[in-house]
């Protein structure tokens, strides 16, 4: 397995399979969740071919993605943090996407992909990071709560015209 930031030079060869992944990992874990349409909505406004694009270009997100026999099969986009943190916290990064194929899960790929942001963070002055979890992802908080993330927070994310109730958890690097 191999795990790298990807680059701008990037944009042409990963936007497609990282929305391709995003949209296939989303879907997989929650799109019994939602109406055809919110689900619909939601895979075309995150998980665009476009989307990817804007972030591989942008700095301030970086991605890393974790291949195995040269296909892509988990990532990590960091992000500067746009959640509503109450109080505000300064000096925080954002986990805006972690996603990873079934078949992968609990095999070390999303620890290791946790490692790699938090290495980033680290390295470019942030002493805080953030990120999001929808509030009924019972795994996903005890793979958070394993990295050191506590749950500090609620707010509603949209899915469509669904709002999901999402927990805030926040790491002190």
């Amino acid at each position: 397995m191999e795990i790298r930031l990807a680059t701008q030079a990037d944009v042409t060869k990963l936007a497609a399979p990282l929305s391709k992944l995003g949209a296939a990992t989303f879907s997989e874990a929650f799109g019994h969740l939602y109406s055809a349409e919110d689900l619909a909505y939601f895979l075309n406004d995150s998980h665009s071919v476009e989307s990817y694009e804007k972030a591989l270009r942008d700095p301030e997100q970086p991605i890393w993605i974790a291949k195995d026999k040269g296909e892509p099969i988990a990532y990590i986009k960091l992000c500067p943090n746009g959640l509503p943190c109450d109080p505000p916290i300064p000096g925080a990064i954002e986990i805006s996407k972690l996603y990873a194929l079934q078949s992968y899960r609990g095999k070390g790929v999303g620890t290791q992909l946790m490692e790699a942001a938090f290495s980033y963070a680290r390295d470019h002055g942030y002493t805080d990071m953030v990120l999001s979890v929808y509030a009924e992802n019972y795994a996903g908080h005890r793979f958070y709560a394993r990295h050191g993330f506590e749950k500090i927070g609620d707010y509603k994310f949209p899915v469509g015209q669904q709002l999901d109730r999402e927990w805030i958890m926040h790491k002190r690097l």
